[in-house]
């Protein structure tokens, strides 16, 4: 397509989607090798209700004028330096109006779109997750959009495909986990072409550019540079809580092939389900990598099975594929485009730096003292006898997440009696917490959502051989923890409670 053809017309068109050849026109404005990532973020525009799209032309986008600058700028042929922005409303927007449009137009966010001649079309995407999905997603961040003059939020996970020339689907999923932290406020911002340059080279036998991808170990080194120093889980060593809290699942038996050897980890330890469920919680993304490829874990929800209880489907961004794709069988994984995709074999979790105590340590420490507390008072508070009988009938399940300490505060008002979060917000705790939630599985497999009996509140800069509790609630009493290192006594109702929410802002 010429450069003028690209840039026409300026500033803007809209086109109204309210057919299906209205999708496939837009669909062929941008021919790919591979229109399956383009395919499914209209997809989700569709299925959240769009109506009109605004194609904004000659867009300046950072991430794409980044990989223009270090690879493009630098090629025999001419490539275009702009891209298109396409916005996506629920409600009509007349293309006069652009300056001011409706307020009740109902955004549902944008995909940027590299120019042609690209490998990889997607750029920098933040499309609102597909209805249904909105409990699920549990990284999303919001982002304010500059819109001609406005400003539209939008609360999503970030998007992006590879380009397949300076960026590949490691360096894709990485710069995922990076723009989360970034819109949470926790890191400077970083364009997707700073993840091949800042790149430890000397790691790799392979080239540089083109990029053939990146190995554990630059990944690893490259979030730390990026001021997110990461935690590694490899699918073979996977190790369950210890010490083990009340009602722990036993260790799952290994899987074993027809020659009577140990299966690879990846297709059998439950204990991941665990793992990447507490960086969830949490609002953190886990990035997969299974030797061949990399994606993005960025939410997941329980789904009842046929003959009683629950398993869990993960919501995955695959730059390959698109965003929001449900992963339904972790253990013979393959994508609703019928791709097998190989055993997970390592779990690279992105953290902020003050993050130092493992979630493992904590669950396991917490769900001992919770224990040993509701035992030991139920003489003076018999209400705490709630969650030793939930511990004898083997319906004591636990939720840990880590969150910010002013976000725990904020959220402590709204989920439980005001005696116990009014001792919540006048403590001392560090910035970052974990949590450790005490769930009554019976009242949540019936999906009420106060299924919390109690909870553990651990300082996150303390040792993983000595974990600080600095709160323990259990029915009817609380325990909170002062700067010296005596804990105040506190009786309240002892009625269940809500979960608090992921992550923090």
């Amino acid at each position: 397509m010429p450069k003028r053809a690209w840039e026409d017309p300026d500033p803007a068109r809209t086109r109204i989607l309210a057919r299906d050849r209205d999708w496939k026109w837009l669909l062929d404005q941008y021919p790919s090798r591979n229109p399956e990532p383009l395919a499914n973020c209209l997809a989700v525009a569709k299925a959240g209700g769009a109506l009109t799209v605004v194609i904004e032309t000659r867009y300046i986008d950072p991430d794409f004028r980044s990989e223009y600058a270090a690879f493009y700028a630098r090629a025999f042929a001419s490539h275009q330096d702009t891209a298109h922005r396409l916005h996506f409303f629920k409600g009509p927007v007349p293309a006069d109006r652009l300056w001011q449009i409706p307020a009740d137009a109902g955004y549902l966010g944008y995909v940027v779109v590299r120019p042609p001649a690209q490998l990889g079309r997607v750029g920098r995407t933040m499309l609102a997750p597909p209805p249904g999905l909105d409990d699920a997603v549990l990284t999303a961040v919001q982002e304010d959009v500059h819109f001609f003059g406005q400003m539209l939020p939008i609360r999503a996970v970030p998007f992006m495909e590879q380009d397949a020339q300076l960026d590949r689907c490691a360096h894709a999923a990485a710069w995922v986990c990076h723009y989360i932290a970034h819109r949470k406020g926790l890191v400077p911002r970083r364009p997707i072409a700073a993840f091949n340059l800042l790149s430890n080279h000397s790691m790799s036998p392979t080239r540089p550019v083109p990029s053939e991808g990146l190995t554990v170990g630059q990944l690893v080194e490259l979030f730390r540079v990026f001021d997110l120093p990461a935690r590694l889980y490899d699918m073979n060593a996977l190790k369950s809580v210890e010490p083990a809290p009340p009602c722990a699942p036993p260790d799952p038996t290994p899987g074993l092939d027809a020659n009577g050897q140990q299966l690879h980890g990846g297709l059998w330890d439950t204990r991941l389900f665990g793992t990447i469920c507490r960086y969830l919680n949490s609002g953190i993304p886990v990035l997969v990598g299974n030797g061949e490829h990399a994606f993005v874990l960025v939410g997941y929800r329980r789904r009842p099975r046929p003959n009683g209880g629950s398993w869990i489907e993960f919501i995955r961004q695959d730059d390959q594929v698109g965003p929001y794709q449900r992963v339904n069988d972790v253990f013979n994984d393959v994508g609703a485009n019928g791709y097998s995709y190989s055993p997970w074999t390592a779990l690279i979790v992105p953290l902020p730096e003050k993050l130092w105590l493992p979630p493992e340590p904590a669950e396991g420490v917490g769900g001992i003292l919770l224990g040993q507390v509701a035992s030991m008072i139920q003489a003076v508070v018999p209400d705490s006898k709630a969650l030793t009988d939930c511990i004898a009938a083997d319906a004591l399940a636990f939720r840990t997440y880590a969150t910010s300490a002013n976000h725990f505060k904020e959220e402590a008002m709204r989920r439980m009696a005001v005696e116990a979060a009014r001792e919540y917000r006048m403590a001392r705790f560090p910035r970052l917490v974990w949590v450790v939630e005490a769930v009554d599985r019976r009242a949540r497999d019936a999906q009420r959502a106060d299924c919390v009996l109690g909870e553990a509140v651990f300082d996150s800069t303390s040792s993983e051989l000595d974990p600080k509790a600095l709160a323990l609630h259990v029915p009817g009493y609380a325990l909170i923890a002062s700067t010296k290192g005596t804990y105040r006594e506190l009786r309240c109702p002892p009625d269940l409670y809500e979960s608090g929410t992921s992550g923090w802002e």
